[in-house]
């Protein structure tokens, strides 16, 4: 898979706000992840999607699951906080570690 480097991002009325009201992610929040280091990888059910673990400017930890649309543009699908072993999934990768 060639890596995506989402810049922009297609909201709309069916996902803007929704992470907010069911999770407590703001869509800032969202965007911000692609701006600091983050882990991508292929959906296991969708071939259009990517889970990406990543970090939010003010430090949290997100799970985002997107829709793919183009090498700079994604649509936000899910977002909520990384469950520990994502994190500690995460926190390797950025490292560089191999378990």
């Amino acid at each position: 898979m060639r890596p995506a480097y989402y810049t922009e991002f297609e909201w709309d009325e069916h996902n803007s706000g929704k992470n907010l009201l069911k999770h407590g992610v703001s869509d800032a929040e969202i965007e911000q992840v692609f701006g600091n280091p983050y882990v991508m990888a292929q959906h296991k059910q969708y071939r259009d999607r990517r889970i990406v673990l990543g970090v939010s400017n003010g430090g949290r930890y997100l799970f985002l699951s997107v829709q793919h649309r183009s090498r700079m543009c994604c649509r936000p699908v899910h977002a909520r906080d990384m469950e520990p072993d994502e994190r500690r999934y995460y926190a390797r990768t950025v490292r560089g570690e191999r378990r």
